[in-house]
């Protein structure tokens, strides 16, 4: 499966026209991980689904931090929400958390770590075989979480859920100048940088393991 992973649109015209291009090139699959608006309306999030859809793919989305709780009713209209759901696309499962760990800007969206660690808990009790993570928030202490500073701002039970499951991707975003791949264990992980930049991922997904590769344009 061939997957195209976009994050941070941040309700910018130049985000829309970038998902546009890069889905020219051809996917099985979208990715769309969260702040689409920049803390709304949700009419921004409808846009950027309907352009999404118009390729004819599956489209899979969680909301970020920055986008009020209201962009869920557009997600579901549009078939793709994945916040605190299950999704199965053929052999693989999708599982996503939207918003992100508690930041000091008190965005629309935050979750704490207890909050965090019991939703994934109770959406993976029945997942079995090949499984991709899709959260807003990195994992704490990786290349997807640093900033410029040093310092890593991710969240710790995200990284012990990769841990202790090991999917075969986490596709995240919400830290724009951590654009990387990294790896916990089996478990390849990606933050395509924001979309408003011209930054994405490209992922190649079987039921045994990921390839991952950053695009620009």
């Amino acid at each position: 499966m061939k997957i195209l992973i976009a994050a941070d649109f941040h309700g910018t015209a130049t985000a829309e026209s970038n998902l546009s291009k890069l889905l020219e090139r051809g996917y099985d699959c979208a990715i769309l991980v969260g702040d689409l608006t920049e803390f709304g309306p949700p009419e921004v999030a409808d846009s950027i689904l309907s352009i999404a859809e118009s390729f004819k793919i599956p489209v899979l989305s969680v909301p970020g931090n920055c986008d009020p709780k209201d962009v869920l009713t557009v997600l579901e209209r549009h078939n793709a929400n994945l916040h605190a759901k299950c999704r199965k696309l053929g052999e693989i499962t999708f599982v996503g958390l939207g918003g992100s760990n508690v930041t000091p800007f008190r965005t629309p969206f935050e979750l704490t770590e207890a909050e965090i660690l019991e939703e994934l808990s109770s959406l993976l009790a029945g997942v079995k075989g090949g499984w991709v993570l899709v959260t807003h928030a990195p994992p704490f202490d990786t290349k997807l979480d640093e900033l410029p500073s040093g310092t890593h701002v991710g969240s710790k039970s995200i990284r012990q859920v990769v841990e202790e499951r090991q999917p075969i991707l986490l596709a995240c975003g919400h830290i724009h100048e951590a654009r990387a791949v990294d790896r916990l264990g089996d478990t390849v992980m990606v933050n395509p940088g924001p979309i408003s930049k011209g930054f994405a991922a490209e992922a190649v997904v079987t039921g045994q393991g990921a390839q991952v590769e950053l695009l620009q344009i």
